[in-house]
């Protein structure tokens, strides 16, 4: 039995129209290199009831997740809270981890905090 996945594009910006989702036609293509079956494919806004309930609907039904968008260090950015929200968990951050992550982006070598 092969893997079913479900890709999850997130941005209002893709249903305002004002971007194309290339990341979804892209993923989509190596997962069907990998042997992998995208079943299901949706798009939701920067909203997090509709974020948490397609994240909920896609774990129901997909075996892999795959979330692509709305992972930025923006405002309206909710994706982590989402996730967290659909599996009954609190986001956190972990100290050690944001300053790895700070160093490893930065090549000025200046950390700068994300949100």
């Amino acid at each position: 039995m092969s893997t079913k996945a479900e890709l999850l594009s997130i941005g209002t910006e893709l249903l305002l129209g004002q971007i194309v989702d290339t990341n979804a036609n892209y993923l989509a293509g190596r997962l069907a290199l990998l042997g992998i079956d995208c079943l299901h494919m949706q798009t939701v806004g920067d909203n997090l009831g509709r974020a948490k309930q397609a994240f909920e609907r896609a774990l129901a039904r997909s075996d892999l997740v795959v979330a692509t968008g709305g992972l930025g260090p923006t405002e309206d950015d909710l994706t982590r809270e989402a996730i967290a929200a659909a599996l009954g968990e609190t986001p956190s951050v972990d100290p050690a981890l944001e300053a790895l992550d700070a160093a490893s982006s930065c090549p000025s070598g200046t950390a700068s905090r994300r949100g």
